[in-house]
């Protein structure tokens, strides 16, 4: 019997029948006597509803063979390979999205082939083969995790993370692990491992973080699916300026179990896909209730969805009927809604709204601050302990040596034992490690005048939200003279606007982004912040998905391949990631000698 750390097989049996039934997937008969021929097969762009269509014989290959997960697999293996490490003609850098390739993923995809022999279909694993993409600070059993650092090169867990448990419960694949900013405490894709991830559709352009590669990776069809971590614009932001669905949730929705943390205050994994079904199904995998993160359990089980796609529905959840707001000013912001050609995009999805069905109002909070909690050096040694109570490895025990302490047995931390005495992190990221440990106390956990305060925010941008006001603060009021009520919100998440990060991760209430358009004036997508109330996530896909099926704004970047992958193996690509740009740590990219950068990327590219 599972143990209740992971969801109980009942609760994922029903889940699973609601999912299948959303996605149309079930087994080879299926597709028997329509007389109708299937319809081919395409990688990019593929969404895990076509990949199930192609497993059932619904869509074949070019050489008129039925996909198998091996197949599956081994094809975006081959797209890594050929694309991940070529030098784009926007920008001459490569994309560098993908760290590194799991060792077993096709091992694990033919297990999954097995199944589905067995079960004559997906069974009840709706996210079955779905290969998957983690943020290089989710922890899994089977290959190590870094978080984008040298310093943590043999970070080796003993057990999945909760949510990545939960997404190989219901027959995820993990293809590997994605770049991100160094200890994500950036947020332009910079880290020592990969000294620079880029957008593909302009290398020039920032592909935004810290989830950079995972961003990055979908953008460029490297994988199905991916996570990412958002402490304040990690999930959105790199979401928008690629193109994709990006969920932050409601914290308390996703475990924070197995995920190296920054502030345990603001802190939420979530999805980032390439349409807003697989965000939702991906969500549902993740979601539930983890007795290791007491902040789940504040949304028990029996008030949890069974399915974030039961929300998929255009007429019962849609836009039609809603009253949703724009966010005008956002404490002394008065541009969240967006400025230049992003804010122009938001302002036609509102329209596009309001044509749908939609109220639109303006909605006004002058009065919200940022909050956060300041206990970024005891989460980071609180996460090292729990690893090491499940059986982790790692050559890494605290923040730092020199200011360990006896609180949660952190006294055991020495030398080099401490991240920032390994002299292996990165001179720009090792500045802001350095004032974690000299300025946060590694014994001091949020305090509860801290928590309070951010409720105290929450229900203010609630009251608001249930009762709206204009910009002199006057009640705004319905035809029939009741007070207006927003069911969400539209923001930016970046990057203009000003600094709009800070009002989910403050309020701890949840976001999903969907793109927009493009701005043509650099060449990369634009997204939408909805924002939505606390546990509230169904009501944004709700809207998101009438919204994306309506525009269908998505299209992918227009990238060469290398000519030089046809002779690459997964063992010589994770080498490569691991050993290129090495000797280059000790100085920002900008500031390197263009012979040593050259130089890095031919050690990463090839001869």
């Amino acid at each position: 019997m599972r143990s209740a750390t992971f969801r109980r097989p009942a609760a994922i049996v029903a889940a699973a029948s609601l999912l299948v039934a959303a996605c149309g997937g079930g087994g080879d008969d299926d597709n028997a006597g329509g007389g109708v021929s299937p319809e081919p097969f395409e990688l990019v762009e593929t969404d895990l509803q076509q990949v199930h269509e192609a497993f059932a014989g619904k869509r074949l290959l070019e050489d008129g063979s039925t996909l198998t997960c091996v197949k599956l697999t081994q094809m975006y293996i081959d797209r890594i390979f050929a694309y991940n490490d070529a030098p784009q003609p926007t920008g001459l850098l490569p994309i560098r999205g993908v760290l590194m390739i799991n060792p077993h993923a096709l091992e694990q995809a033919a297990t999954l082939d097995a199944l589905y022999a067995r079960d004559h279909g997906v069974g009840d694993r709706y996210l079955h083969c779905m290969p998957v993409l983690l943020k290089d600070n989710y922890d899994t059993y089977d290959h190590p995790s870094t978080s984008g650092s040298y310093a943590m090169l043999g970070h080796q867990a003993g057990v999945d993370a909760h949510s990545v448990a939960g997404l190989r419960a219901v027959g995820a694949l993990i293809l590997g692990k994605a770049n991100q900013d160094e200890f994500a405490f950036f947020t332009t894709g910079f880290s020592g491992r990969a000294i620079q991830v880029t957008n593909p559709y302009n290398t020039a352009e920032s592909p935004a973080g810290s989830s950079s590669g995972t961003g990055a990776s979908l953008a460029a069809n490297f994988a199905l699916g991916g996570t990412g971590s958002d402490t304040c614009q990690s999930i959105r932001h790199p979401s928008s300026v690629e193109g994709l669905v990006g969920i932050r949730p409601s914290l308390g929705v996703i475990s924070q179990h197995g995920i190296f943390p920054l502030s345990h205050a603001r802190d939420t994994g979530g999805p980032m896909t390439r349409s807003v079904r697989d965000s939702a199904l991906m969500l549902t995998a993740m979601a539930g209730v983890d007795p290791r993160d007491a902040k789940t359990l504040d949304y028990p089980a029996t008030a949890r969805p069974p399915s974030y796609a039961q929300y998929l529905d255009r007429a019962k959840y849609g836009v039609a009927g809603r009253n949703i707001g724009i966010l005008r000013q956002l404490g002394s912001n008065t541009e969240p809604y967006g400025t230049g050609a992003q804010g122009a995009l938001i302002e036609a999805a509102a329209a596009q709204m309001e044509a749908m069905g939609a109220r639109i109002y303006d909605v006004y909070l002058p009065d919200f601050v940022s909050l956060g909690a300041g206990s970024t050096h005891y989460d980071m040694n609180d996460y090292f302990r729990q690893f090491e109570s499940e059986g982790g490895a790692s050559p890494r025990h605290c923040v730092s040596s020199l200011f360990a302490t006896d609180t949660n047995g952190r006294g055991a931390c020495t030398g080099i034992d401490g991240i920032l005495e390994t002299l292996r992190v990165d001179v720009r990221t090792a500045g802001l490690i350095g004032v974690v440990a000299a300025t946060s106390s590694p014994d001091q956990a949020p305090t509860a005048a801290e928590l309070q305060a951010i409720v105290d925010m929450r229900d203010y941008v609630t009251s608001v939200m249930d009762a709206v006001a204009d910009a002199d603060g006057d009640p705004v009021v319905d035809g029939n003279g009741e007070p207006v009520r927003v069911d969400a919100l539209l923001l930016s998440p970046g990057p203009t606007g000003g600094r709009t990060c800070d009002f989910g991760s403050t309020t701890q209430m949840g976001s999903i982004v969907v793109p927009v358009g493009f701005d043509e004036s650099v060449g990369v997508p634009r997204g939408m912040e909805i924002f939505v109330r606390r546990f509230d996530e169904g009501t944004g896909i709700g809207i998101a998905y009438d919204y994306e099926q309506a525009t269908h704004h998505r299209a992918p970047p227009d990238i060469v391949p290398s000519p030089l992958s046809a002779n690459e193996t997964l063992a010589s690509f994770n080498a490569r990631q691991q050993q290129a740009l090495m000797t280059a740590t000790s100085v920002a990219p900008e500031d390197l000698p263009v012979e040593t950068y050259l130089q890095a990327l031919r050690e990463l590219v090839g001869p």
